[in-house]
């Protein structure tokens, strides 16, 4: 993988051609952390958020491992408006999600600690400007917003992507890591449409994040464990997922 050596808040362009050229792109942590111009008071009050998150009822395998909120947003092209839209149930067909798919998903909404976070702010806007230069034009963007939290102990592993290898039927999907505690595994796939292994990858700073056309690529994430059978284990994440939609 060709990684992503210099970014600055006024040059994402490298950003965008590898995202282009590879179907993916892999920004770390640190990277991250400069283009959003965030402070520590900013960054513990968004990871914070993640300590609110409500247990996702609807796993088709009774597991009790995953945590969650929901919520949307619209991005107009030529504005830096960003418009949160109403909260409506989740769903997705069952040929993107074998496990959920074909039901409505009732999650709790985000909270306005998270809604209003600068971090946010800045990370949705950055992640536009990226996305409509990898489309060479401004775009109409739907916006969904996924934190979640996975556990995992000795009685039950976390398992990040239940459904298995998947795309989720958007135009790009990212997942942004937020805190990773005591965790084993969580390894991340990337293939390509015919399923041929593109890179696996570890999120394992905060703000590492990973960038997907999801119109060309697959992904998975390996089951969590403890690294400390005496502790809880958790990794949270931030899923975004950007959908074109007409103008």
């Amino acid at each position: 993988m060709e990684m992503v050596k210099q970014v600055t808040s006024k040059n994402t362009s490298v950003i965008t051609e590898l995202l282009k050229q590879n179907q993916y792109v892999f920004v770390s942590g640190k990277q991250m952390t400069a283009l959003l111009k965030t402070n520590v008071d900013q960054v513990i009050r968004f990871r914070n958020c993640w300590n609110h998150l409500e247990r996702d009822q609807y796993m088709a395998d009774g597991g009790t491992y995953r945590y969650r909120r929901y919520g949307q947003f619209v991005k107009l092209p030529h504005t830096s408006e960003i418009t949160m839209l109403c909260h409506e149930p989740y769903v997705q067909p069952a040929y993107i999600n074998s496990l959920n798919g074909d039901i409505e998903r009732h999650f709790e909404p985000l909270t306005d600690r998270f809604v209003t976070s600068p971090i946010l702010e800045r990370l949705l806007q950055l992640m536009s400007d990226i996305y409509d230069g990898a489309e060479g034009k401004a775009t109409k963007w739907n916006i969904r917003l996924h934190p979640y939290r996975i556990v995992a102990d000795d009685l039950e592993w976390g398992q990040p992507t239940p459904e298995g290898l998947h795309r989720d039927g958007v135009t790009y999907i990212a997942s942004m890591m937020i805190n990773r505690t005591n965790v084993e595994g969580g390894e991340t796939t990337l293939t390509d449409a015919d399923k041929n292994e593109l890179e696996t990858l570890t999120l394992e700073r905060s703000f590492d994040i990973v960038m997907a056309n999801d119109e060309k690529t697959m992904h998975q994430v390996s089951p969590i464990r403890p690294e400390n059978s005496d502790k809880c284990a958790y990794r949270d994440v931030l899923v975004i997922a950007f959908t074109k939609m007409e103008d």
